[in-house]
């Protein structure tokens, strides 16, 4: 079953306000941060919150996650020795992943677990291959675009360039071992309409979704990750024409010739619709 990533809200740990709205906000995934969103002298106060709101949260979706602290840190031995309490959670999001090392180290503390990292250095960037390919349930790949511009001292801009190499690299990386590839954050929380370009454009690249920072990003980024209804039509009439072909193995639709390649393609928009009708991941 297609496991739906299109948006992936954050909501600070310490927030027990706020989980109820995160999960109602519309999100495929919801994360409750121990890192970054959380002060280092609240980090116990924030892993006794999460914990507690875990045994009352509902199992429907959306997925919920936990980001806990970096490997290296002073806090990321305590949340793996109480990750068996975060009750009903898919997986764990694992910042500043830099080797296969750091996220094998938390898999073996949590074996059960599927793990996400955060891809958020240069040093990541190169090695996001074999970061995916580590010895761990790796369910996606996140890309962090404020860390790594910090790392090369850019801005972000608009058109993207900046990041172009490096989006592709965790595109890539995500796709060779059948993981999902989750866009950066976009910080400007009033525009969307830069957000709609922002998502499209790393969707033209091949993630599957995008992490946001407020609920109100997410019907945006929604949108911009869901087929429309004239995509999804197209994508049948491929199916039923390459289907229609049998044996042959190419067949041609208008003025365009279908190949297994294209008809793979096809299928794949018409699984996500299909999954977005249902609400189920």
């Amino acid at each position: 079953m297609m496991i739906l990533l299109r948006s992936v809200l954050f909501v600070p740990g310490t927030r027990s306000d706020r989980f109820d709205k995160a999960l109602a906000a519309g999100a495929d995934a919801v994360i409750l941060d121990l890192e970054d969103a959380v002060d280092a002298g609240r980090k116990a106060e924030a892993r006794d919150t999460v914990a507690a709101f875990l045994t009352t949260a509902p199992a429907s979706p959306p997925l919920v996650f936990v980001r806990v602290n970096a490997p290296g840190s002073p806090w990321i031995e305590e949340d793996l020795a109480r990750a068996p309490e975060f009750a009903g959670i898919h997986g764990l999001v694992v910042p500043k992943v830099e080797s296969p090392g750091h996220l094998e180290a938390v898999a073996r503390h949590a074996p059960e677990r599927r793990v996400i990292p955060l891809i958020e250095g240069a040093r990541a960037v190169l090695d996001a291959p074999a970061i995916a390919a580590a010895d761990a349930h790796v369910l996606a790949l996140l890309f962090g675009a404020e860390d790594l511009t910090a790392d090369l001292g850019i801005s972000r801009t608009i058109d993207g360039e900046e990041l172009l190499f490096a989006r592709s690299q965790v595109v890539l990386a995500a796709a060779s071992v059948g993981a999902e590839a989750i866009d950066a954050v976009f910080t400007d929380l009033a525009d969307t309409d830069r957000l709609l370009i922002d998502a499209r454009r790393a969707r033209a690249l091949g993630f599957r979704g995008k992490m946001a920072i407020h609920p109100k990003q997410v019907p945006v980024i929604n949108r911009a990750f869901s087929p429309t209804a004239e995509e999804v039509a197209r994508a049948r009439r491929i199916v039923s024409s390459f289907e229609a072909a049998g044996d042959e193995g190419v067949t041609r639709m208008d003025d365009e010739m279908i190949e297994a390649p294209v008809a793979t393609r096809a299928r794949r928009i018409i699984a996500l619709a299909e999954a977005i009708s249902r609400g189920r991941h």
